[in-house]
């Protein structure tokens, strides 16, 4: 069992114990609870009408894969007794969050790292009314996965495409011209305004911004021709060539938003639709460019 000691010198010590975490899915947005008994040794646990408030606050640091912020604790007022007294101290996690942690642990436990306050609201003569601890805690795998499994459909997928913001000063500066330049960080730019073009619900224009990124790809890196592919039998194609057949048939599908013609006239643009589109051109992307 983990515990954390608030010291009060010379009066006493608040002990917080924590238990297992439970999930609590939401929309986008999960909480996550810690459940912890209380219990403080200055007030006399044989007089429950003996108590005292402390607010506690605090931050939440993950080992891995390096040490970094992840969130913020939710201020929870506890009322103290000589007694244990069951509380909950409670982060929000949002998706990105979630499916990042599960990313990070590996085959490992996930660990947390919290950095807690606790400020007295009825401060003692002979103490200092705030006091601060760190304590780590750990979810088990199995225990994990459970929580996971509580989410389920809440959880969406995270694509992580690591761009840089601009490209390398040692890039020669391209030549003047209406399209994209064979850039990395244009790609990464075309990704992000997709992106914020599906938040605005304008389906059509995401798909036809993602055509402008499968382009900056395909002047990145190499790829086979579509012509190339196409003559070939399925089964013998080799890896590259399966996964550019289907860049080119992702690519294909985001023409028919730039291009009115009789034959996409009849063409319509769903949130389903824009969702897929985008989610196989970050991973596009992300496979092209990564090495």
């Amino acid at each position: 069992m983990t515990v954390a000691s608030f010291n009060y010198r010379p009066v006493g010590q608040v002990h917080v114990s924590f238990e297992e975490a439970r999930l609590s899915p939401g929309t986008a947005n999960h909480r996550l609870v810690l459940p912890v008994n209380v219990t403080s040794t200055w007030l006399d646990a044989q007089d429950p009408e003996r108590n005292a408030q402390t607010l506690v606050t605090g931050g939440v640091w993950t080992d891995r894969p390096s040490f970094r912020w992840l969130t913020g604790l939710e201020p929870q007022v506890i009322t103290l007794h000589g007694y244990a007294t069951r509380e909950e101290l409670v982060l929000s996690l949002t998706d990105d969050q979630l499916t990042t942690l599960e990313r990070a642990r590996g085959l490992d436990d996930v660990a947390l790292r919290l950095k807690l306050q606790s400020t007295l609201l009825t401060p003692l003569a002979d103490a200092y009314p705030v006091a601060n601890e760190e304590v780590s805690i750990r979810i088990s795998r199995g225990r994990w996965l459970e929580l996971l499994d509580q989410a389920g459909t809440e959880v969406s997928l995270l694509i992580r495409v690591p761009g840089p913001l601009t490209d390398s000063a040692l890039t020669p500066p391209p030549a003047a011209s209406d399209e994209d330049a064979a850039s990395l960080a244009q790609a990464a730019a075309r990704l992000r305004q997709a992106r914020a073009e599906f938040h605005d619900q304008q389906w059509e224009h995401c798909v036809a911004t993602c055509r402008r990124v499968l382009e900056n790809v395909s002047r990145l890196v190499s790829l086979p021709s579509a012509k190339s592919i196409s003559a070939l039998p399925v089964d013998k194609r080799t890896q590259d060539q399966r996964w550019a057949a289907i860049y080119h048939s992702v690519k294909g599908m985001t023409n028919a938003a730039h291009h009115d013609d009789t034959t996409t006239d009849g063409f319509t643009w769903r949130r389903i639709d824009a969702e897929a589109i985008l989610a196989a051109t970050a991973g596009l992307l992300g496979r092209y460019t990564q090495s």
